[in-house]
């Protein structure tokens, strides 16, 4: 499979590399596979492209601690990028049980341990002076076939697939050092790839989940060798109810509806939409919610603020702001108390 891999000038850092990951958003640094560029063109002309969806419930976890055991065993004295170790301070509260080491590397498992994230920034630093340009990046092919190895060896006790599930490669991103100065006359630093991801989502039966539920992703150094992953991975177990699903046309004017920028408007953009399951991730999770069908739109609008440095120049004078909506696509709508669009009851109109 291929992917053009775009990116920044900018460093990405660590928080904004989670939101990445899991913002479900095709931002800038991000590039799709061909799976995920299916996905939208089916999306953007059928919908979902069923009649009806079978809602599913989120299984319970095995628990935070447990998993933090099973996987500071999995991993310990694995590889040198990837590794565990006795040498760790743990930390547990309301959020998450964290396990922090002088070595660099951490471990978090949240929620009742079906989502957890692990770094090895020690190591990856170590590996900066093998950054390289932009066009000498790990290609998108090959790092699914790391990521999947890396999944199978390391993680095959979480990530389990079920019946009529796939793990399908979503997007790549990296992580780009360099760029200029923040003073005028400041010298130009090269652009260099300092670190690669690569992200997999979970189909069912076709359909793929989008949100942060359902997500593994592998971030890997110039070397090849894994420094950290994410992922939020439930099990899935399919209830009695069946969901009715909308036509294309009636869950976009559904949008119009109550999404924060509206398709129609001649100064919004909408740069993805793509239908599918919605799991919103275990951070934004209501355990008592089934998951059901719906579309995410991601939109952006822009506004004039300086229209005579505008109409000089049509690239300046300008603020474009972005915003991601889970439309729901069922024509009964399930309760979520986590998602706000399931909350409000909207009419089709006709």
């Amino acid at each position: 499979m291929t992917a053009n891999t775009l990116h920044t000038t900018k460093r990405v850092t660590p928080a904004l590399l989670s939101l990445l990951l899991f913002g479900a958003a095709p931002l800038a640094l991000a590039a799709s596979f061909p799976d995920r560029i299916a996905f939208a063109e089916r999306s953007a002309t059928i919908g979902l492209g069923i009649d009806s969806l079978a809602l599913l419930q989120r299984l319970p976890g095995q628990g935070a601690e447990k998993t933090a055991s099973l996987l500071l065993d999995r991993l310990r004295g694995r590889s040198p990028g990837v590794f565990t170790s006795e040498r760790f301070q743990r930390e547990v509260n309301a959020e998450r049980t964290s396990f922090v080491s002088d070595e660099g590397w951490y471990l978090n498992v949240y929620a009742d341990g079906t989502s957890a994230r692990y770094r090895n920034y020690g190591y990856l630093e170590k590996m900066a002076p093998l950054d390289r340009p932009v066009e000498e990046r790990i290609p998108a092919e090959e790092l699914e076939k790391l990521g999947r190895a890396f999944i199978a060896d390391y993680l095959g006790d979480q990530i389990r697939l079920g019946r009529g599930e796939e793990l399908v490669p979503y997007f790549t991103e990296v992580e780009v050092t360099g760029g200029a100065g923040a003073y005028d006359g400041a010298p130009m630093d090269p652009e260099l790839v300092h670190s690669s991801t690569v992200v997999f989502t979970r189909s069912i039966n076709g359909q793929p989940v989008l949100g942060g539920g359902s997500k593994v992703a592998v971030i890997f150094a110039n070397d090849g060798e894994a420094v950290g992953f994410d992922y939020d991975w439930p099990s899935y177990g399919v209830s009695k109810r069946v969901q009715r699903i909308l036509p294309l046309d009636q869950i976009r004017q559904r949008g119009n509806d109550y999404a924060s920028f509206k398709s129609d408007d001649p100064d919004v953009q909408v740069r993805h939409f793509e239908c599918g399951y919605v799991d919103l991730g275990a951070r934004k999770r209501d355990p008592a919610a089934l998951v059901q069908g719906g579309c995410l739109q991601q939109a952006a609008r822009k506004t004039i603020v300086d229209p005579a440095l505008n109409a000089k120049d049509d690239k300046s004078g300008y603020l474009l702001s972005a915003n991601i909506d889970y439309l729901p696509a069922g024509e009964e709508v399930q309760p979520d108390a986590m998602w706000e669009q399931s909350l409000r009851r909207v009419k089709v109109k006709e």
